[in-house]
């Protein structure tokens, strides 16, 4: 790990003053002692050289990360490349698209995840939805391109299920208690808007944390206290589950329950403090 300017510095002066020969003659302390100058910058220089060598060891190791087949990320990396319509061809170079295919990359979303008790790899994917920032699931003929795609360019011997689902469903119960000054409706579109922006910042795949839901209520101006009634979630037709910590959505995304007496407006009990 890089060592900042003032650490290299100090370093070099510790070692001035531990050597007998040095030390009886550069006594001064003063910032503009030509001893401290050179030393000074020496230390900038050492400091943005180890700055350097830091980037470039990470810059490798994600490439060898990614580069590795067979690995789970370049299972996730392969489904972005994916051309709907468009066929595989074997040569020296690999398993690959033929030069000019046109096939449009329809997966913008993709995770892989090894079950260690199984063996079996799952590969979720979703692609953009009718709206800009929404998800949807892939058609099943796109799914069966798909699964086509991965028989062919995946490795022998690998267990693996590609799925792509339509959104988790999250249903939140809450009493929320604000300051009785403020505007309640405005209040209200407030914090429910908080808790689509916690939705909208996960990653795909990402988890989801009953402790982050809480902070982003009460991270509305006027909100007081939040007290967690339930908070649920429910894949495709599947039935409900509760959320006690966290939860692993199914489709590898989530959105708010939009069904007559979930929705947020149905849920959210608000009063005053």
């Amino acid at each position: 790990m890089a060592r900042s300017t003032q650490q290299i510095f100090d370093s070099i002066q510790a070692t001035i003053q531990a050597d007998p020969e040095l030390a009886p003659q550069l006594t001064s302390s003063s910032a503009t002692a030509l001893h401290r100058l050179w030393a000074y910058v020496t230390a900038v220089v050492h400091s943005v050289h180890e700055t350097i060598f830091d980037r470039h060891k990470a810059d490798v190791e994600l490439a060898l990360s990614r580069a590795k087949p067979g690995t789970a990320a370049w299972y996730a990396d392969q489904a972005l490349l994916f051309q709907a319509g468009d066929t595989l061809v074997a040569d020296d170079e690999g398993i690959h698209y033929a030069a000019g295919s046109t096939g449009e990359r329809i997966i913008t979303r993709a995770a892989a995840i090894e079950n260690e008790l199984t063996g079996k790899l799952f590969i979720k994917v979703a692609k953009d939805g009718a709206r800009p920032g929404l998800l949807a699931a892939l058609s099943a003929p796109e799914l069966v391109q798909v699964r086509g795609y991965f028989d062919r360019k995946g490795f022998a011997g690998v267990r693996k299920e590609i799925v792509s689902r339509a959104a988790d469903k999250l249903r939140v119960t809450a009493q929320v208690y604000y300051d009785p000054l403020i505007d309640v409706p405005a209040l209200q579109q407030q914090v429910q808007a908080s808790i689509r922006a916690y939705l909208a910042s996960l990653e795909f795949n990402g988890l989801i944390y009953v402790a982050k839901i809480q902070d982003y209520i009460q991270a509305v101006p006027g909100v007081k206290d939040v007290q967690l009634s339930s908070v649920t979630a429910r894949a495709g037709a599947g039935a409900v589950v509760p959320i006690e910590r966290i939860y692993e959505t199914q489709a590898g995304y989530i959105v708010l329950d939009d069904a007559a007496g979930s929705t947020l407006a149905d849920t959210l009990t608000f009063l005053p403090y």
